[in-house]
This record gives structure tokens, sequence and C-alpha cells, in this order.
């Protein structure tokens, strides 16, 4: 009882660390026009903040795997959560645009940190109910992405400051901070320092990394991601410019996305929990649905309830498949976690680096329905790699060699697998 107790500790403090994530990550979308007015730029320049957030993503997903190796995954995931909660006031706060650029890139590193951590514990720790621990942690996020915009429409109309929406992911992460500090985490097990061990393991990393399946998980990562992210943060502007609608009616828009996101994953919890539909066939399922409700999006954004339902449409679709996808691969290269974690994330982060920029640039200067058309017909492309990774040729998982290490034996799965839900 002690053991499962101490995993249901360490799976809410996870959820809660993905909460405060999900709401300092998704207010710089929603915010963009204030933003770009206190900052004194034009709207498709300030979108050039989520270029450099991404470009944080990115560098912080290639120093992750050293501070992960070196320190473990609890201390790599307590510097990205406390690194979040830092800058999340200094995005408001700041009327330089050379300071917003710099702390959205930094923000982004401190969002990288929290998701090569939080990927590798949730398959140490629950890998007997991988997949559907993967889509309830995160949907939490999508909570959190959730909330943000209510937050945001809350602290607008009552102090007239986003500032307070965002203190509210920071306070959140500082919870998170003390809650980690106590808790003991599963590790990888460390590698033998003989030269012999050492040459076998970079040989086994080689292996690896000739796998086109590596790469064709990578590219679907890179489509979605490029989706999700920039769908989420131009959302709100395309509703409001094409409604003619105020920003605080506009913003429910990304609310209703992010909402869809996260029924879609504890949804996607229960159907593979029960055994509806296997990860394949509901991975095919949120492709097409996803693209056909953004395609909607796209072609009537001047329709303020349509735009609304859509988008509520286009979160639910897209929510199984980020941690469908992450669960595929790690249950395949599962000896290998740090290494194929950042192989995937650095996808995740480089395709936020041009695709929301381009997005914007699109709305800007050829109207709100090609911009809006990028994420729908993006999520539509992941069919591709997704076919190819999971074709019999190469659906041949590598052999798992999965180890906790010594010290974390209290973490270990319970004998008798039941999903995180019915256990908490």
């Amino acid at each position: 009882m002690q053991k499962q107790n101490k995993r249901r500790l360490l799976f809410f403090t996870l959820c809660l660390s993905y909460i405060a994530t999900g709401i300092v990550t998704i207010l710089p979308g929603p915010t963009l026009t204030l933003i770009a007015k206190h900052v004194q730029v034009p709207l498709d320049v300030a979108g050039w903040a989520f270029t450099a957030s991404s470009l944080g993503f990115t560098a912080g997903v290639l120093a992750s795997g050293v501070i992960s190796n070196r320190f473990g995954s609890k201390v790599l995931l307590m510097c990205g959560t406390a690194t979040m909660g830092m800058m999340a006031l200094v995005v408001p706060w700041t009327h330089s645009f050379i300071v917003l650029l710099v702390s959205e890139f930094v923000l982004g590193i401190g969002f990288s940190f929290v998701d090569v951590s939080v990927n590798v514990i949730v398959t140490l720790a629950f890998h007997d109910v991988l997949g559907e621990t993967m889509n309830n942690l995160h949907s939490t996020f999508g909570f959190g992405a959730l909330v943000g915009p209510l937050l945001l429409s809350l602290a607008l109309q009552t102090v007239h400051d986003p500032t307070w929406a965002f203190a509210v992911g920071t306070i959140m992460a500082l919870v998170t901070l003390l809650l980690l500090i106590s808790q003991r985490v599963p590790t990888v097990a460390k590698r033998s320092e003989l030269p012999q061990e050492k040459q076998l393991h970079r040989n086994s990393m080689r292996g690896i990394f000739v796998q086109a399946a590596l790469w064709f998980m990578a590219l679907q990562m890179f489509l979605y991601v490029g989706a999700e992210v920039s769908f989420g943060d131009w959302i709100t502007t395309a509703v409001r410019q094409g409604a003619a609608v105020s920003l605080v009616i506009a913003a429910p828009a990304a609310t209703l996305f992010w909402l869809g996101l996260t029924v879609g994953r504890l949804l996607g919890a229960q159907i593979l929990r029960h055994g509806m539909l296997n990860e394949k066939q509901l991975l095919y399922i949120s492709f097409i649905g996803g693209s056909a409700a953004g395609l909607i999006v796209a072609a009537f954004p001047y329709i303020l309830w349509l735009g609304f339902g859509a988008s509520l449409l286009v979160g639910f679709f897209f929510g199984p498949i980020f941690p469908s996808v992450m669960t595929l691969a790690s249950r395949r290269f599962v000896h290998a976690l740090n290494a194929v974690s950042s192989v995937l994330l650095f996808s995740a982060g480089a395709s936020g680096i041009a695709i929301p920029v381009m997005v914007g640039i699109l709305i800007t200067h050829a109207g709100i329905g090609w911009g809006m058309a990028v994420p729908a017909l993006l999520c539509l492309f992941i069919t591709v790699p997704f076919t190819l990774a999971t074709s019999k040729r190469l659906a041949s998982p590598t052999p798992p060699t999965l180890q906790l290490a010594d010290d974390v034996h209290t973490i270990k799965p319970i004998e008798t697998p039941t999903t995180i839900p019915q256990s908490l």
C-alpha cells in the first residue's frame, strides 16, 4: 500500500507540473495582441516570440540528455519547473522586445526540461499502464492550457492586467517544486564505466539512430507539434479578426481548443484501457478528424459559433496524438529513453521555430483562411510517416531492457496492472 501511495503521489505531482506548464506556455498566444502593444511592435513581428520559445525548447532538449544522465530526471524536472515559473512573470511585465524574446527562449528551455524528464519518469514508473497513463497525464497539460485563457479573461475583467493570469502558473510551479523535493523517482540504471561496456553502449546508440522507424516517428512529432502549437497560438487572433470581436469574446476559442484536447486525451485513455481501439486505429481517426475540423476553421473564420465549435473538435481529435506517438516510441525504444525522447522532442521544438511564425505571416498578408489551413494540412500529412513507421517491415520492436535504479525500488509498478484513475 505504501508503494502504491508513493506512485500515486508521483503521478499527481507530475500532473501538477504539467498543469503549470500548460498555463504558462499557452498564455502568450491569447495575450499576443496585448504583448505586441506592450513592447510596441507589429503583431507579425511579435509572433517571433513563438519562434524564440521553440528555439529555446530545441536547445533545451539538446542539453537535457546531459543533465538527466548526470543528475537524474528529478533534478531536470525541478530545473524546468523553476525556470518556467520565473519566466512566466517576465513575459507580461517587460516593455522591451529583446527581453521578451530572451524570456521566451528561456521559457522554452524550461518547457523542454519538463517534457523530457516527465516522459522518462512516466515510462519507468508506469510502464505497466503506459498508454493510458500518457494520455491521462498529458490531458493535465490540456487542462492547464484550458484554464489559462479563462484566467486571462478573469484578470482582464477584474484587475485589467494579464500578469495575474501568468502568476497562477508561477504559484503552481512553486508547489510542484515543494512536492518534488522529498520524493524519490525512478532513474535509468547507470552504465558501467568499463571501456568494453561503454563501447557496447555506443554501438547500441548507433543502431538506434540508423533505424528508419525512429526518424519517421520524429517526423510525426514535427508535423503534429507544428499543427498544435500554430493552431493554439493563432486561433484567438484568427477568431478575433475574422468575426471582428473583442479579445475577451475571442479568448474562449483557445479555451475550447484546449478543452477538446483534454477531453480527447481522457477519452483516448479509456478507449485504450477497454480495448475498443488500438493505438494505431485511434491515431488514424485523430489525424483525419483533426484535419477536417481544422479546415472548417480555415474556411469559416468569420462565423463565431462555427469557429468555436470547430476549435473544440480540433482539440478533441488532436488530443490523443502526442501521448500516443510518445507511447509507441517509448515502448519500442525503452532501453534508450533519454536519447529517443530527445530526438522526438528536438523534432517537436524544431517545428515550432518556423511553423507558427509562418502561420502568422500568412494570416497577416494572405488572409486568415490561408494561415489556419496550415495546421489542418499538417495533421493530415502525419498519416504518411505514421503509416511508414508502423508498416510490417519496420514494426518489429527492439527488445526492451527496462531497468530501474536500485535506490528507487519503492516506485516499482504494482503486480496487477491497473489504470491510474482507478488506483487514484
